[in-house]
């Protein structure tokens, strides 16, 4: 025989009235208020109003309709041919070591850039990590063939490459979020996550877990695990917009 419905909402709210009086229930719900609570609140690094939070050479980088961007110049090489060349990356002035850092990001076409992280701002590519920033069908057309995985848009570059290619095309804008907690490194790019490592498992230099071969010269997991966030200038336009930071160290 059915019991009533009434019966049923009754006995069902008793137990939940129960539940919630249990220790270890009410201790569960006191730690998830105190996380909570203890949340870092996100460190706005750009907004579209100034540049305060980093260091660049005067006229590098300046501010383009809410984005910061980089700018070129016309330099000449040693056989005194002319040459446009970027004019140097854009650094935070803290340092960073467990933290969530999320931003938009706009390409020209065929460009290369990349976010350095953790890193020594004089020796970034030796000194620290970067994530690939690149228009991948452009810089592949400009190549005149395809780039290896590892050096693609949204890769651990030369590590790992990324496990799908998410971003959109040239010109439009595109959301990356990099969170660095001990050795694990994960990004997304427009929601999807593309990278998901232990740096642990890079644990002899110049060869990644799979057996291929990279270019540093440290094993990955014996580099440092704080240090600038720098925006890289490689000769071609991008634009960075609505740059925040979330520091995950503990207190």
């Amino acid at each position: 025989m059915r019991r009533p419905a009434a019966v049923l909402t009754k006995s069902f709210l008793a137990r939940i009235v129960r539940l919630t009086m249990k220790p270890a229930f009410t201790f569960f719900v006191f730690l998830s208020a105190v996380a909570t609570l203890h949340a870092a609140p996100a460190e706005i690094l750009f907004d579209g109003s100034n540049l305060n939070a980093f260091e660049y050479r005067e006229g590098g980088w300046v501010i383009e309709d809410g984005a910061m961007t980089c700018r070129m110049e016309e330099t000449k090489d040693k056989k005194g041919r002319k040459r446009v060349s970027g004019m140097g990356y854009i650094w935070t002035k803290k340092d960073y070591s467990d933290f969530e850092l999320a931003f938009s990001y706009r390409l020209s076409e065929a460009a290369n850039s990349g976010v350095f992280y953790r890193t020594d701002k004089d020796n970034p590519v030796q000194g620290g990590f970067e994530i690939q920033l690149m228009d991948d069908a452009g810089y592949a057309k400009k190549l005149g063939h395809e780039m290896d995985g590892r050096k693609r848009n949204g890769s651990f570059y030369e590590g790992k490459a990324p496990s799908s290619y998410p971003a959109k095309a040239p010109g439009e804008w595109n959301t990356m979020v990099l969170t660095c907690k001990g050795p694990s490194i994960k990004v997304r790019i427009n929601g999807v996550e593309v990278i998901d490592v232990n740096v642990d498992d890079w644990n002899t230099a110049g060869k990644n877990p799979d057996g291929s071969v990279n270019k540093f010269k440290t094993a990955l997991k014996d580099l440092p695990r704080t240090g600038k966030i720098g925006f890289q200038n490689h000769g071609q336009v991008v634009w960075f917009k609505d740059v925040t930071i979330r520091n995950l160290a503990r207190k």
